[in-house]
C-alpha cells in the first residue's frame, strides 16, 4: 500500500497561477488551492488531517502573504510556510521572517522543479517536527504516567480524584475540540501532585467534597504554587503547568487578579479543567447528574459557554439510576473504573472510587488478594459509562 500524499495548499488571487500550479502538481501532491487569505484559513481550519506546507504569495488583496503565513504559524505552527514573492525589499523579508517564521523564500516567476523542491524540502521539516513532537509526547506523558502511578499507590484517595477529572477532562476535550489533550490529561494529573503537602483531613474533605475552612481554602489556592515548584524542573512541561495555573480563574473574569487573561484568553485546558473539576466536586457530595446540572447553571460565568453547553447536552440524567456492576477480582480487568473504594479486608485503602486500574494498582489489588484479602464484590462502572469515550455520535457523560 502506498503512503499517502503530502498534503499542500497553494494560495494565490491569480487564477491562471493556481490553474498552472494544479496542472503541474496534480497527482505529485494532495494539492488544494484557495484565492486569498480567507479561503486558506477556512481549508486549514476544516481540514480532516493536517497540511504539510502552505505556499502563499505575497501580494494578495485583503490579507497578504506574510499576514497569511502569520496566522497559519499561531494556529498551525507544525505546518510549513514558504512565501512567493516577485519583489523582495529588506524590510518585507525581516518581517516575514519576524512573523511567520518562513521556511522559503521564492522569487516569482518560479520553475516547477524549483517549487517542488521547496515543497518536497518543506514536507521534510514538517515530518520532522511532528515526529520530534510525538516523541517528546510519549516520553513526557510514560515519565509522568510512572511518577503519577507510584504516588497513587501511596496516596489513592488524592489520585482517585485526579483518574476522575482527567477522565471527564478527556471527554470534554473531545466534544468541544480542545487541542493538545495529553496536556490536558497530564495538567489533570499533576494538578494533584502539590496536594500531597496538605494534612490528611484536608486532603479528605477535599476527596469527599466536605466544606473547608478559610485556612484550607488557602492553603488550596496556593496549590499551582506548590506544584510548580515540585515539578517546575522537568524539561517541556511548560504548556502543562501554563494550564494548571490557570485552572482557578472564572471565564467571566469576576474575582481574578488584575491582568490575569479573561474569557477566550485562558488557556483552553485550564478551562476544561476548571469545569471538570467542579463537576468532580459535586458528584463527590453526593450529587446526582441532574442536581449537578442544576448547580452549574447557576454558577454559568465561572465556565466556558461552550463547554458546560457540550456537558449541558451530553449529560445522562438517565444514569442517575444507573448503578454499578458488583464483580470478582478474577473479571477486574486494565482500564475499569472502580465507583467504591478498593479496601482489604483489615480495612486499609487500596484503590479510591474513581480510579482507573492501571497495571500496578492491579498488582496491589492481587497482592492483598493473596495476603490479607480484600472486600469483595469489586465495584466497577457499568458498560455503558466505560464506552462513553467515543464522541463520534454525542456521547453522554454519565459520571
Amino acid at each position: 500500500m502506498k503512503p499517502p500524499l503530502p498534503r499542500v495548499l497553494c494560495v494565490d488571487d491569480e487564477p491562471r497561477i493556481l490553474t498552472a500550479i494544479e496542472r503541474n502538481l496534480r497527482g505529485v501532491l494532495d494539492l488544494a488551492v484557495a484565492g486569498g487569505g480567507a479561503e486558506a484559513l477556512a481549508r486549514l481550519r476544516g481540514a480532516t488531517a493536517p497540511y504539510a506546507v502552505v505556499v502563499a504569495d505575497m501580494r494578495m488583496p485583503e490579507m497578504n502573504g506574510i499576514a497569511l503565513l502569520a496566522q497559519v504559524r499561531r494556529e498551525f505552527p507544525d505546518t510549513t510556510r514558504i512565501l512567493l514573492t516577485g519583489y523582495a525589499d529588506l524590510e518585507s523579508v525581516v518581517q516575514a521572517v519576524n512573523e511567520g517564521h518562513i521556511f522559503r523564500f521564492l522569487g516569482k516567476p518560479c520553475s516547477t522543479t524549483v517549487l517542488l523542491d521547496a515543497i518536497r524540502a518543506g514536507v521534510r521539516q514538517h515530518e520532522l517536527v511532528t515526529s520530534e513532537k510525538v516523541l517528546l509526547e510519549q516520553t513526557v506523558r510514560g515519565s509522568i504516567d510512572a511518577l503519577v502511578g507510584v504516588l497513587a499507590l501511596a496516596s489513592p484517595t488524592l489520585f482517585g480524584r485526579a483518574s476522575r477529572i482527567k477522565h471527564l477532562a478527556r471527554l470534554l476535550g473531545e466534544a468541544s475540540g480542545v487541542p493538545d489533550l495529553w496536556q490536558v490529561e497530564m495538567a489533570a494529573q499533576l494538578a494533584q501532585i502539590g496536594r500531597i503537602t496538605l494534612p490528611d483531613t484536608t486532603a479528605a474533605k477535599l476527596a469527599s467534597g466536605e466544606a473547608l475552612t478559610e485556612a484550607e481554602s488557602e492553603m488550596i489556592g496556593r496549590m499551582p504554587v506548590v506544584t510548580r515548584n515540585i515539578v517546575g524542573g522537568l524539561p517541556r512541561l511548560e504548556p502543562v503547568l501554563e494550564i494548571i495555573d490557570h485552572i482557578d480563574l472564572r471565564y467571566d473574569g469576576s474575582g481574578s487578579p488584575r491582568r490575569a487573561p479573561v474569557g477566550e484568553d485562558i488557556p483552553p485546558g485550564a478551562r476544561v479543567l476548571k469545569l471538570a473539576g467542579r463537576i468532580e466536586e459535586l458528584r463527590a457530595r453526593g450529587y446526582s447528574t441532574r442536581r449537578v446540572l442544576d448547580s452549574l447553571r447557576v454558577e454559568e460565568g465561572a465556565y466556558d459557554p461552550a463547554l458546560l453547553k457540550a456537558y449541558v447536552e451530553r449529560a445522562d440524567t438517565a444514569g442517575d439510576e444507573a448503578g454499578p456492576r458488583g464483580i470478582t477480582l478474577l473479571e477486574l480487568r486494565i482500564g475499569m473504573r472502580m465507583v467504591e473504594p478498593v479496601r482489604a479486608r483489615t480495612g486499609m485503602l487500596l484503590v479510591a472510587a474513581g480510579q482507573e486500574v492501571t497495571e500496578s494498582l492491579l498488582s496491589r489489588i492481587q497482592n492483598y488478594h493473596a495476603t490479607v484479602g480484600l472486600e469483595l464484590p469489586l465495584w466497577v462502572a457499568p458498560p455503558e459509562d466505560e464506552a462513553e469515550t467515543s464522541v463520534v455520535a454525542r456521547p453522554q457523560f454519565a459520571l
